[in-house]
């Protein structure tokens, strides 16, 4: 299936999901990843505000204020960067109409920084651990950088369980060290 037919049908699956389904499932994906060693030896994460067909990881962030929590944001060169979030107020809605990182009070993080990042997706195949985005390339490029650096974060992909599909990643694709779903490590 090439990209843009496997998008159609990761996002037909998703409106099949009520909002109470999302929210369940939600928790549940936050509860694993919790329980990973990559998560509870980790002192910085990066993560996502969840758009409305993402899983929502706020739970994470509300329940280890011990960690330091970066939150993506589109900047206006159209780059993803993760800025230093201490609370919810950090958050504002940003030009997409979701919630971001305010740059007045929430400062850039390094590259170098995360021990893990939390990445969401269209769509995930667990056999070669592929992503599919939303065509953007905002995280492949992030994540090629992070690599370039020389960081080595653990990366895992997050989706609902019906959000798995196969896919023949491309060459500048990077693979997820592992992707959650409500049902645990896929």
């Amino acid at each position: 299936m090439d990209k843009r037919a496997a998008r159609r049908d990761c996002f037909s699956k998703l409106k099949s999901l009520s909002l109470a389904e999302k929210r369940v499932h939600s928790g549940a994906i936050a509860h694993h990843i919790a329980e990973t060693k990559e998560f509870r030896e980790s002192k910085c994460v990066f993560t996502y505000c969840a758009m409305p067909s993402e899983p929502d990881l706020s739970e994470l962030f509300r329940d280890h204020q011990d960690k330091i929590w970066g939150f993506s944001r589109i900047e206006k060169n159209a780059r993803i960067s993760f800025r230093h979030v201490q609370t919810p107020e950090d958050l504002s809605e940003g030009a997409f109409g979701f919630l971001e990182p305010d740059p007045d009070r929430c400062p850039l993080l390094s590259v170098s920084r995360p021990d893990l990042i939390l990445v969401p997706g269209v769509g995930f195949d667990r056999g070669n651990l592929a992503r599919l985005g939303r065509g953007k390339g905002h995280y492949d490029r992030y994540l090629q950088s992070a690599i370039l650096n020389g960081t080595e974060p653990s990366i895992f992909g997050i989706c609902f369980s019906i959000q798995r599909t196969n896919l023949t990643p491309d060459s500048h694709d990077i693979p997820m060290s592992a992707i959650y779903t409500e049902l645990g490590r896929a």
